[in-house]
């Protein structure tokens, strides 16, 4: 049973520390710390394995990016319904590692919605943040770009950023629920975005490229469950 709070959203991003089976071999210890704690835990593998991965587990899965691009003569794009036919719940847009413009991300949505996958769209600041949760995808995840992949948190830096990100969504009275990612390394940066109003988070880097992939999803996915 998952607790209120989610998701954990792991982003393998295209680290060869997961490249090929090794994904997989994280994603297992990644559903074994969702069991065991009744956490919801997503993966976003690498486009290449989305459908290998999603095949795979009994987690979520969502892709990477997602393009707008037509059904058929198309090469080289993600198209929605492909990552839907894949097994991927939904998709993260506009990541920092691969922006997407405004008029972009309100095509992909309206797709999106159609075929009922989740959107996680990323914002790098509050004034986009602000633009992109008037379009009112499913989630969307603050992530300023000088934090990422660094063990610089956005819980630590820039904790106001997640009050008012929140405190915004709030008073707006949006369907959009906040993530938070950059930086989310340690338990505390965890519990710090949950306390602020944030539903879920983001992490990458400090996941893949631990030594102990169960022991570290484990305590930072343990910060989601409610104090006793």
């Amino acid at each position: 049973m998952f607790v209120n709070k989610g998701p954990f959203i792991i982003n393998l991003k295209n680290y060869l520390e997961i490249s090929g089976e090794k994904a997989l071999l994280l994603t297992r210890e990644a559903e074994k710390v969702s069991h065991d704690l009744g956490v919801r835990i997503i993966v976003s593998p690498p486009q290449v394995l989305l459908g290998w991965v999603s095949k795979s587990t009994t987690l979520e899965v969502v892709a990477q990016h997602v393009d707008a691009n037509q059904i058929g003569a198309s090469t080289g794009f993600s198209i929605p319904e492909m990552v839907r036919d894949a097994g991927a719940i939904g998709s993260i847009i506009n990541h920092s590692e691969h922006p997407v413009e405004l008029t972009m991300i309100a095509d992909i949505l309206k797709r999106m919605r159609s075929l009922d996958l989740v959107s996680i769209v990323c914002a790098k600041n509050f004034v986009e943040l602000k633009e992109i949760s008037k379009l009112e995808p499913d989630y969307v995840a603050i992530e300023p770009p000088e934090l990422i992949g660094t063990k610089r948190s956005i819980s630590t830096e820039k904790p106001k950023l997640i009050s008012e990100s929140f405190q915004y969504l709030q008073s707006s009275a949006l369907r959009t629920k906040l993530i938070c990612g950059a930086g989310i390394n340690a338990p505390e940066d965890v519990r710090i975005a949950l306390d602020l109003g944030s539903s879920g988070i983001l992490a990458a880097s400090s996941i893949v490229k631990s030594d102990k992939w169960y022991e570290k999803i484990y305590e930072l996915a343990v910060q989601f469950k409610d104090p006793k």
